[in-house]
């Protein structure tokens, strides 16, 4: 089984008897599947050891132009989570004890997963509360933070933002993998867009829509997208966020001067726009509780 760049708990809503119904793009076809089997790669969150140039990459594109007091959270990330597998690396065949060796190897197989449970955690009662339209933690400043922090882990986490990342890094850094990067960086990159959305979080607000049409909404394996992201993959001017909680109810968090996108109850037309971003957002798998929608909504792929 592999690991999940989404979580489980968040695509309940979709599932009944937990399964749901799955458009595989690639496949161009609409597959039953459980929870488990969805959103996962194997040794997907494999930590990996970097070169010196790497780290390098990492200080300099990443850390460096953070605000002071994010530089030391982001600089113990990428120590705590690069030592592991350089731990391994430098020890290589020395013999070692096969307790220590059995828990090194677990440690960079599965540390990566088990922080991002513990962030699924934090964001779950968050999920409940916005599924019955209370958005009142986003008032409170700690609540706010933890929140913040934890969308933008579930934005940076899955398998497209990891593509668009290796894409847009490419060969142009000498010494780098970006693949070997992305297991690091992206955890620092949350933190970054975290950091950023707290600090501005005056300037936006937390929305529930509600979908009273016959129209589900649909989610996929990027189940947070920026409004603003182009079909280019580069960087947008801005940000503001869409995210589906349920076929019912989804969450924006956008401009507070930004009118359009707050219909507190939408139309169908509404509905099909957000969906068919989330399907043109998605990498390779969308979900809903509607296998005819996703026959129909398939013929839009860009795949």
């Amino acid at each position: 089984m592999g690991q999940h760049y989404v979580a489980r708990f968040y695509l309940r809503p979709w599932s009944e008897n937990g399964k749901l119904y799955c458009l595989n793009l690639k496949a161009r076809r609409v597959l039953h599947r459980g929870l488990r089997a969805v959103a996962n790669e194997k040794l997907f969150y494999r930590l990996q050891a970097l070169t010196r140039e790497e780290h390098e990459f990492i200080e300099k594109a990443l850390i460096e132009p953070s605000p002071e007091p994010l530089k030391e959270i982001q600089r113990n990330f990428l120590v705590l989570l690069s030592l592991p597998a350089e731990l391994r690396e430098h020890t290589g065949s020395t013999s070692l004890g096969s307790e220590f060796t059995a828990s090194l190897d677990d440690m960079i197989v599965n540390a990566a997963e088990k922080y991002h449970s513990g962030i699924e955690t934090c964001l779950k009662p968050f999920v409940v509360s916005m599924l019955t339209g209370n958005v009142d933690f986003y008032l409170d400043k700690r609540q706010a933070a933890e929140f913040l922090y934890a969308i933008s882990v579930q934005f940076t986490r899955t398998k497209r933002a990891r593509e668009v990342a290796l894409s847009q890094i490419g060969t142009k850094y000498k010494g780098c993998d970006p693949e070997r990067l992305w297991s690091v960086s992206c955890h620092i990159v949350a933190a970054s867009l975290g950091q950023s959305l707290y600090a501005d979080r005056k300037q936006f607000r937390l929305v529930v829509v509600d979908n009273p049409t016959d129209t589900p909404f649909i989610t996929a394996d990027q189940p947070i997208i920026n409004l603003h992201a182009t079909a280019t993959g580069k960087m947008p001017d801005k940000i503001e966020l869409f995210y589906p909680l349920s076929p019912r109810k989804a969450m924006l968090l956008v401009e507070s001067s930004n009118q359009r996108h707050v219909e507190p109850s939408l139309s169908n037309f509404a509905v099909n726009n957000y969906n068919v971003l989330m399907l043109r957002n998605s990498y390779e798998q969308v979900f809903s509780n509607s296998a005819e929608y996703l026959e129909t909504i398939k013929k839009l792929s860009p795949i």
